[in-house]
């Protein structure tokens, strides 16, 4: 397989890996706005479940949302750079 081939399938690898983490993190943020704004389901997580609650208190969600803008960010310049060296 040629070098090309190579670096175009782990280019694809890297794209389904990231649109999965994306899809996870909208669901985790999701599930913690829930959680956030529903006592009884906090109730329950404080009886039954309580390092579920520590997870689902925002911070997580937040901070993996930032993760994901910036691993975009990176996976677009990464993108760009390729292009860019290709015409050269």
């Amino acid at each position: 397989m040629s070098r090309a081939g190579r670096t175009r399938r782990v280019d694809t690898t890297l794209l389904i890996a990231f649109a999965q983490f994306v899809i996870i993190v909208l669901l985790l943020s999701g599930v913690s706005a829930e959680y956030q704004s529903n006592t009884y389901m906090q109730d329950w997580i404080a009886q039954n479940a309580w390092p579920v609650g520590y997870l689902l208190n925002g911070y997580l969600a937040s901070t993996l949302v930032g993760v994901a803008i910036g691993g975009g960010v990176l996976l677009v310049q990464r993108w760009r750079s390729r292009v860019d060296f290709g015409k050269d």
